[in-house]
């Protein structure tokens, strides 16, 4: 039931936002906005998509590697098929999944796979603010935003500060004036040693700053894809680069909310009302988000559900063993 109900609820939060953003649209300007895109542009959208997919498996396999070394193309593939059953099924189970199959695949202990994916949920959360920040100093956000700046540098400051404790896990368990603690609780030690694996890469004054490089890499990957879906539809005079920035940090704010796998809704909602403060009218702004939000999520969930039958797998095994395991009173494992 407590699934049945979030599951019902992301839907109704997804169709609320979905109506409040384009309440009063005229559609029948639809087939004339779409039929102006220019189609050349796909290619290079897909190219993009694909490289930010590979800067993905290249950032997890860094996290990965001190842990138990992997093959990028592994980390590639699961990425995908992570996001493909984020795109399919309910609760973010994508993740869980990414997290089950690997820990399998690379042999390595599942916690440590777990927190590897959390390491990445910081780092993605850390420049979403830090860009955030930089939209809102620069004043092309209403100046209202500047009185929540603080809370944007704390946010960051409270992830990183849970990143160092993590980096430094190890030395902390093993140091005389801890040790002693810790010997009184092997399991919790053991489990904190496979946590601590995790983030061993950030051991490394290589391997640290290039997993954040990365990190930033990818978000900037998805920029320039709204740039490029701006120029297919004409746009680029009012959707500059640093706009599409700025719409693409106000997409992630909005997927943060929970709504039906996809993100649909919550998508459409974030572009229509950032557009618009730049003047984009509603019928282009939807045209525009349908635009990307289709093109992505088919070319994702194509590439990723291709890996999961490709391992074995499919959704309807996925989603089974989830619910056995819900109907057992257990958590994915």
């Amino acid at each position: 039931m407590k699934t049945k109900l979030s599951i019902l609820g992301g839907a109704a939060v997804s169709a609320a936002l979905l109506y409040f953003a384009f309440r009063n649209m005229d559609y029948a300007r639809l087939p004339e906005i779409y039929s102006s895109v220019e189609p050349w542009y796909i290619p290079p959208y897909l190219a993009v998509l694909a490289l930010e997919l590979m800067v993905r498996g290249l950032r997890w396999k860094l996290l990965l590697d001190p842990a138990k070394p992997v093959r990028l193309w592994d980390a590639v593939r699961l990425e995908a098929a992570g996001l493909a059953l984020n795109n399919v099924l309910p609760l973010r189970l994508g993740e869980i999944v990414r997290g089950t199959f690997g820990a399998g695949l690379f042999g390595a202990p599942l916690m440590t796979v777990f927190a590897t994916i959390m390491v990445e949920r910081a780092l993605d959360a850390m420049i979403i603010l830090a860009l955030a920040a930089l939209a809102v100093g620069s004043g092309s956000v209403a100046g209202a935003f500047l009185h929540s700046m603080g809370y944007f540098w704390a946010f960051i400051g409270v992830i990183i500060s849970g990143l160092v404790f993590l980096v430094f896990l190890d030395e902390i368990i093993s140091h005389h004036l801890f040790s002693g603690f810790f010997r009184k609780f092997p399991r919790l030690t053991r489990l904190l040693e496979h946590l601590a694996l995790g983030v061993r890469a950030f051991h490394s004054l290589r391997t640290g700053p290039a997993i954040i490089g990365l990190a930033a890499l990818q978000w900037l990957l998805d920029a320039l894809n709204f740039y490029i879906a701006a120029r297919a539809f004409g746009l680029d005079g009012l959707l500059d680069p640093f706009r599409c920035v700025i719409l693409l940090v106000g997409v992630a704010v909005a997927a943060s909310i929970p709504g039906v796998p996809g993100g649909f809704g919550n998508f459409e909602f974030a572009v229509a009302k950032v557009s618009g403060v730049w003047g984009l009218s509603r019928e282009t702004a939807f045209a525009y988000a349908t635009w990307i939000h289709m093109l992505s999520f088919f070319a994702v969930t194509v590439a990723g559900l291709f890996f999961v039958y490709q391992m074995g797998e499919s959704v309807g095994k996925v989603w089974e063993r989830f619910a056995k395991r819900k109907e057992g009173g257990a958590e994915p494992e």
